[in-house]
């Protein structure tokens, strides 16, 4: 398939400009594996190796690898790119996610939170197929609340106080991607 009033070239290489991948305007190659345009229009979320806990995951059908595509393959790039801490990566030093400097400076609870707010809205916004970060809020925030009532109020302690008394902050990001769709980015990595 190739790009409408493009095509491949006349007395081009064999196999380039053919419809394995996305033809560059009729310049007469393609790049192979390269996302095609969607014929409804939308734009696709891509395609990726299945990856659990940072192990390849094999398909029990073929015996190859398995292979995620469309939400989860971006939910997959983008829990990586939270767990991976910015600069460990040599060849992409903007990559990632800068955990470490949660801890590295004396900071309040309200700066910590604030500087990983920022830190989320950076890290993310850096994937193309991520079109908005509509919101980003903690488990003790009142929009937390707002988004996920509890079932019964009135057993257990209270939520927000257990929350506010620990070192750890669990933050969600409401994403808008290419596609139309919105996710929602859990803190350790859990899109829903």
């Amino acid at each position: 398939m190739s790009i409408p009033g493009t095509g491949p070239v006349r007395g081009a290489v064999p196999g380039l400009g053919q419809d394995f991948g996305l033809d560059l305007g009729g310049l007469g190659f393609t790049l192979p594996g390269a996302a095609l345009p969607d014929p409804a229009g939308a734009p696709g979320l891509g395609h990726s190796l299945a990856v659990d806990d940072g192990d390849l995951v094999i398909d029990a059908g073929t015996g190859g690898p398995a292979t995620v595509e469309g939400p989860d393959a971006l939910t997959q790039a983008l829990t990586l790119t939270v767990e991976t801490q910015l600069g460990s990566d040599r060849l992409h030093t903007t990559f990632g996610f800068d955990r470490l400097a949660v801890g590295r400076y004396p900071m309040s609870r309200l700066a910590r939170k604030e500087y990983i707010r920022l830190e989320l809205v950076r890290c993310l916004a850096t994937d193309r197929r991520v079109t908005d970060i509509r919101e980003v809020f903690f488990e003790d925030d009142p929009r937390f609340f707002e988004l996920r009532p509890r079932a019964d109020r009135t057993a257990g302690s209270r939520p927000v106080d257990d929350v506010r008394s620990s070192r750890s902050h669990t933050a969600y990001v409401i994403i808008e991607t290419v596609a139309g769709d919105t996710l929602t980015l859990r803190s350790g990595g859990r899109l829903e």
